[in-house]
């Protein structure tokens, strides 16, 4: 890809086009029964009160989040994925840049994002935001998608599909959350949990096949390898039945240090 490459023009025109596509693909990728959404947000405590989601999509997390006495608030640069948030969960949401938040300092008791964090960047100055509006013990989580650890059976299909897109997946940030730890320096956050799980995504239909293919974010890839994937995929199913896509995802979670206590933040 060019040096300089323009993502947020790419990801502005991507989910103006495709609002809710991630959620409808990471709501059928399921590991034991459960999505990333549930993995994710089982780091958050029952007592937090406020939660903030950031690049909330379509809201998905935030339903999964959703309790009595709970205020989940939706952040997402993209209006299409917000409108749709709104028409699916009760909010609120807001259109803000995840690295200039509009809420005060110490004011909210966790902050989730699943996805987020290889999108928005830099690291660092995502880490120092989230920092800011954390109360002290108060936890920021997040999801990632990885390599590990996916066994060599799970990449048949997933090299299949690759191959006929010419290129891999790509994402403004690293896809390895060890790419993270030296952003973590001066916030005030200090690693807790570093964790892998392996999803699966079932391809049964050729509208499965279009669904993943479309979901995938490839600015460099032309309409013609992305259907010559889908193609692939179709053909697979009608010899072979359903076919599975593996995702492996990382979950890291950071705790926001009492001043008192702060010590080494890794």
């Amino acid at each position: 890809m060019k040096k300089g490459f323009d993502w947020g023009a790419y990801l502005a025109a991507f989910h103006a086009a495709r609002p809710g596509i991630t959620e409808e693909v990471l709501s059928r990728t399921l590991s034991g029964g459960h999505t990333s959404y549930r993995w994710l947000a089982r780091a958050v405590s029952p007592r937090a009160q406020v939660v903030v989601d950031l690049a909330c999509g379509s809201g998905a997390m935030g339903r999964e989040l959703s309790q009595d006495g709970r205020t989940v608030l939706g952040v997402d640069l993209a209006e299409s994925e917000l409108r749709l948030a709104d028409e699916r969960g009760d909010g609120p949401f807001i259109c803000a840049d995840a690295l200039d938040l509009p809420l005060a300092d110490a004011s909210v008791d966790a902050v989730v994002s699943s996805m987020g964090a290889v999108v928005i960047q830099p690291a660092h100055a995502l880490f120092t935001e989230v920092g800011r509006v954390l109360r002290p013990g108060g936890v920021f989580a997040f999801t990632a998608p990885t390599v590990l650890p996916l066994h060599p059976r799970d990449l048949v299909t997933s090299l299949g599909v690759v191959g006929r897109l010419g290129s891999l997946p790509r994402f403004p940030g690293p896809t390895e959350i060890t790419g993270y730890k030296d952003a973590l320096i001066g916030t005030g956050l200090r690693k807790v949990e570093d964790a892998r799980e392996r999803y699966h995504f079932e391809v049964a239909t050729p509208q499965d096949a279009e669904v993943i293919v479309s979901a995938l974010y490839l600015p460099t890839t032309s309409a013609r390898r992305r259907a010559a994937a889908v193609e692939w995929l179709v053909d697979r199913t009608t010899k072979e039945g359903p076919v599975r896509i593996s995702l492996a995802m990382r979950r890291f979670v950071v705790l926001k240090q009492p001043v008192a206590t702060r010590g080494p933040e890794l």
